[in-house]
Parts: structure tokens; sequence; C-alpha cells
């Protein structure tokens, strides 16, 4: 039976309310519009109107940049991991490499991917970070495999592999809206210069993964502070 002892009924959590649950949900959904459509440092003010909310709802449901990217990227990040998991699976070298980096390089261009996932520091989520790690793991064994198999050139290394995918963010936003199979063309030359019958000397040794990390370092838009009455009483949930 329910309690009647009131000191009870204070220690007990309350339940969210419904509307506050609708415009945590409505916030998530223009987040992942927004993203996809403009990158992952869209502005937070743009989503929450387009939520239908004001600035001070999305900063009392998501404090920070981080905390929303860790509600929203979650899934995507999922199926890089899945896409990278299979490509290990295929014994043919070749394949299981310029398959991952095909699949992947689509899943940046769709409408609804995220461009530049795979190449913006996530600080900040704790669990965005530790996926991606896992991620960028396998993405070097991989690269590792084929190298050793003599699949792809013996200079090639997974460092190399980011700036595919920079390039192949860069192209995909800017054909977008005119040409939108154009990255397809891009990812297939770079797989060209991959294949070790091709190769000639390359005038420019790796980077270092320092160096691959300090280039990675992009200045984040700054969320705008919260409205100065936003956690006043009877402010919008």
């Amino acid at each position: 039976m329910p309690s009647k002892d009131p000191e009870d009924r204070q220690l007990r959590p309350r339940a969210p309310r419904s509307d506050s649950l609708r415009n945590r949900e409505a916030l998530i959904e223009a987040a992942r519009v927004a993203f996809a459509a403009e990158g992952l440092n869209a502005s937070l003010d743009a989503i929450a109107t387009s939520a239908g909310v004001g600035a001070g709802t999305l900063y009392r449901h998501f404090p920070s940049r981080s905390d929303l990217w860790g509600v929203v990227l979650v899934d995507p990040l999922n199926e890089q991991l899945r896409l990278v998991e299979e490509a290990l699976r295929d014994e043919d070298r070749w394949a299981g490499l310029s398959g991952y980096i095909m699949a992947s390089c689509a899943l940046e261009a769709d409408s609804r991917g995220y461009l530049n996932l795979m190449t913006t520091r996530l600080d900040g989520s704790d669990t965005l970070v530790a996926l991606r790690r896992r991620i960028q793991a396998l993405i070097e064994e991989l690269v590792r495999q084929a190298r050793e198999s003599g699949a792809v050139r013996s200079d090639f290394t997974a460092e190399d592999l980011v700036f595919i995918m920079l390039a192949n963010s860069r192209i995909a936003e800017a054909t977008r809206d005119v040409a939108p199979g154009a990255w397809r063309r891009n990812v297939e030359l770079f797989l060209d210069g991959l294949r070790p019958d091709r190769a000639t000397p390359l005038t420019e040794p790796p980077m270092k993964p320092s160096q691959v990390a300090r280039t990675m370092m992009r200045p984040r838009l700054r969320d705008p502070r919260r409205p100065a009455g936003a956690m006043k009483k009877g402010a919008e949930s």
C-alpha cells in the first residue's frame, strides 16, 4: 500500500512531467536534424528554436553541447563500430578495409548522416570518448592486417585514413545539394591509391597520432549563456 507518511512522500523522487519529457524528445530530434544538416557544431539556439522551446529549457535538459552529443551520437557511433567489426570478419583483407572505408564515408555523406563524426574531438562525454577509442583501436587493427597481408601499400597507416575521412566530409558537405554522389568518386580515387601495385614513393612521412589529434582540435562554438531568468520559478520545463 502507498505510504501515508508525508516525509516519506517528500523523499520519493518526482516523476518527470509530461511536458518536460516532450521538450526533451523535441530537443533530441531537433539536434539530430541540425547535426546532420549543419555539422556537430550547429547552433544550440537554433536547435532550441526548432524544438519550439527557449534556450533555458535546452540548458536545463542538456547543460553543455557535450551532454547533447552524448545522447544523439551514441547510435551513429555504434553503427561505425558495427561496420569496422564486420570488416574485420572479412577474410579478404582488401575487401574488408575498402568496404569499411566506403561504408563509413557513405554513412557520413547520407542526408541523415553526421559529417565529421569520426574526426571531431568529443571531449566532455566519457561514453562517446570510450566508444570512439574502441572504434579507433579496431580501425588500427584493420589497417595493420591489410598492410601485413599485402592488400595495401606498405606505407599506409591508420593516420592516413583519418584524412580520407576528413576529405570525404568536406566534399560531401560541399556537393550534397548539387551532386550528392560526388563523394563516392573521390573515395574510389583514394582507394586506387592504396593498392600496392600502384604505389609510388611518398615524399612525406605519415603524421604521428599526436599530430593528428592536434589537427582535429577545432575551435568549439561557444554555447550562449543561459537566459538570466531561466531558473526562475515557473519557467518552462
